[in-house]
């Protein structure tokens, strides 16, 4: 499939730039799966918030 070719290629990209692949993540939800993104979206949001600040400098 393209799109997760193209996805394993920015995650890929991502690492090179310094950017924990982790906080790269792709999922498939259906607009009618209202109750699956939500959990989702929290599951994700508590993995990143689990990896603590990005090593990232922000850009002035």
């Amino acid at each position: 499939m393209k799109a997760e070719k193209t996805f394993n290629l920015t995650k890929e990209l991502v690492g090179i730039l310094g950017i924990a692949p982790e906080r790269l993540r792709l999922e498939w939800i259906s607009s009618a799966e209202g109750t699956r993104f939500a959990e989702v979206a929290r599951e994700f949001t508590d993995q990143v918030r689990s990896l603590g600040p990005s090593s990232l400098k922000h850009a002035a």
